[in-house]
C-alpha cells in the first residue's frame, strides 16, 4: 500500500548517522552477561538526552529468584548491580498513559568473546567494512535495539500524532534466562502488544521453541592407572550416557508436527557443551560433570521434556550395575525457557509482514525458532502478542567476527517506524 504523508514524515525524520554513531558507541562497550552495569547507565542517559521517559533501577536479584516463575540464571549476579532500564515516549509526556502500547524490547547483554585469536576485528572496536559493521553483540542484539530506540526517535521529532505510547525495553540477562525482561514484566512494564528486536533477517517469527540447561554428575571410582581397571571411569559410563543421549534427540526429532518448526534440519537439539573430569592424568576419573541444553518442542510443557530426560537416563542406569548403585545427579541450572508462539496469522504478523512489503516490495518468511528468547516471557508471563523481528543473521550471532550489515540496522529502523504508527494511529 502507499506510504501516508503522516508515515513519510516519520521516516524522512530518521536520524541515520545519529543511529550508526549510537549503535557504534554502544557496540564498544563490553555488556557481556552480567556485566551489563555500564552499557545500561549510559543507553539510560542516551535515552534522557532522546527526550524519552526513563526507568533505571536495580533489579532485586534475590527476590526474583524467590519468584515461582522465575525463569533461572546462569551467570553469578551477587557482586555486580543488575539494572533495569525502559525508555517510554507518548504524545504528552506528563500524561497519564492513553491509548494502546507498543514494546520493542532488546538484550544488552552479549555472550563472551572466546579466543581473540580467532577474531579478525576488534571484538569491542565496532569496526566498519564496506557495509558491516563488526563486534560482539553487533547482530545479537545491540543493533535491533539502537534501530528501535532511534525509530521511536524519529517518530518523536516528527511531532505526529499517536493514540498511545511506545516503550523501549534494554534489557539485561537474556542469554542466561531472562531476569532483564522478568523484572521488567514484574515492575508493570507491559503493553498490547511487543516486537522483540532479535536477528531474523529480518524475516517474521511468531513461534519459538524452548530450551532447558541440564547439569549431569556422573561418578566413577578412582584407582592408579596402571591398575585402571581396579578403578570405575566416569568417561567411559559418559560415553554410554552421550550415544543415548543421541538417540534420544534422533526420536525427538523424528515426526516434528509444527509447520513452522518442522522446515528446520534440527528444530529441538540436545547439545553437549561442557564436559569436565579427572584431576590426574595417572588416575582413573572418579567423576564428570556435563552440562548442555535440550529443546523444548512448541506447546510441550517444560516439566515433560525434564521428565523424559530424566527417565532416559534412569532407564540406562538402571542396565549399568555400577550407575545403579551409584545414581547419577541431576540438577536443571541456568536458563529454563518455555516454548511460545502466536498464530501464524496474528494482526501483529500481518502488520509488520505488510510494513515490509511496503518498503521493499518483498513479503518477509514467516518462520519459526529452534532456540529460546524473551518472546516466551512476553507472551506467557505478560500476556502480550509477540513477534521475534530483527537485523542481522543469527548463523553469525556469538561468533568470531559477529556483525550486521548497515542497510539492514537502517531498514530495521524504518520497519519498526511504520509498525509503530500503524498500530498507535
Amino acid at each position: 500500500m502507499p506510504l501516508s504523508s503522516l508515515e513519510q514524515t516519520a521516516l524522512a525524520a530518521l536520524d541515520e548517522q545519529g543511529l550508526l554513531a549510537a549503535f557504534r558507541h554502544v557496540l564498544r562497550i563490553p555488556s557481556v552477561t552480567g556485566y551489563e552495569a555500564a552499557a545500561q547507565h549510559w543507553l539510560g542517559q542516551h535515552m534522557r538526552d532522546l527526550g524519552l521517559a526513563v526507568d533505571l533501577w536495580t533489579i532485586d536479584v534475590p527476590a526474583m529468584k524467590k519468584h515461582p516463575q522465575f525463569p533461572g540464571m546462569e551467570v553469578e549476579r551477587s557482586q555486580h548491580e543488575a539494572v533495569g532500564l525502559v525508555g517510554t515516549w507518548q504524545r504528552e509526556a506528563t500524561s497519564a498513559p492513553f491509548g494502546k502500547r507498543l514494546i520493542f524490547n532488546g538484550h544488552i547483554d552479549v555472550v563472551p568473546v572466546g579466543d581473540r585469536a580467532n577474531w579478525q576485528h576488534d571484538p569491542w572496536g565496532a569496526e566498519r567494512e564496506d557495509d558491516r559493521i563488526y563486534g560482539r553483540g553487533a547482530c545479537d542484539m545491540k543493533s535491533g535495539l539502537m534501530a528501535a530506540l532511534y525509530a521511536v526517535k524519529a517518530i518523536k521529532d516528527s511531532g505526529i500524532p499517536l493514540n498511545g505510547s511506545l516503550m523501549v525495553q534494554s534489557v539485561i540477562g537474556e542469554e542466561d534466562g531472562g531476569i532483564g525482561t522478568f523484572a521488567s514484566i514484574l515492575r508493570g512494564h507491559t503493553g498490547d502488544a511487543a516486537i522483540v528486536c532479535e536477528p531474523t533477517n529480518m524475516n517474521l517469527i511468531p513461534a519459538q521453541a524452548g530450551a532447558l540447561t541440564f547439569t549431569v554428575r556422573v561418578p566413577g571410582k578412582s584407582a592408579h592407572a596402571c591398575v585402571r581397571l581396579e578403578g570405575v571411569s566416569a568417561i567411559e559410563k559418559y560415553l554410554d550416557i552421550h550415544r543415548v543421549l543421541i538417540q534420544l534427540e534422533k526420536e525427538r526429532n523424528s515426526e516434528v508436527e509444527h509447520p513452522l518448526l518442522r522446515k528446520l534440519r534440527l528444530p529441538y537439539p540436545l547439545n553437549i557443551g561442557r564436559v569436565q573430569a579427572g584431576n590426574w592424568s595417572s588416575s582413573v576419573p572418579e567423576e564428570l560433570l556435563f552440562e548442555g541444553r535440550i529443546g523444548v518442542a512448541i506447546g510441550e510443557a517444560s516439566d515433560d521434556v525434564r521428565h523424559q530426560f530424566e527417565q532416559t537416563l534412569a532407564n540406562l542406569a538402571e542396565d549399568d550395575p555400577w550407575l545403579r548403585n551409584h545414581p547419577l545427579e541431576i540438577q536443571w541450572s541456568g536458563g529454563q525457557f518455555d516454548s511460545a508462539e502466536i498464530a501464524m496469522d496474528h494482526p501483529l504478523v500481518t502488520l509488520c509482514q505488510q510494513c515490509m512489503l511496503d518498503l521493499t516490495s518483498r513479503a518477509p518468511a514467516i518462520e519459526g525458532a529452534p532456540y529460546g528468547s524473551d518472546l516466551r516471557l512476553l507472551v506467557n508471563l505478560g500476556g502480550m502478542p509477540t513477534l521475534l523481528f530483527g537485523p542481522g543473521d543469527v548463523n553469525v550471532a556469538h561468533m568470531p567476527d559477529e556483525n550486521v550489515r548497515v542497510d539492514e540496522i537502517l531498514l530495521a529502523a524504518r520497519a519498526y517506524i511504520l509498525a509503530a504508527i500503524r498500530f498507535l494511529v
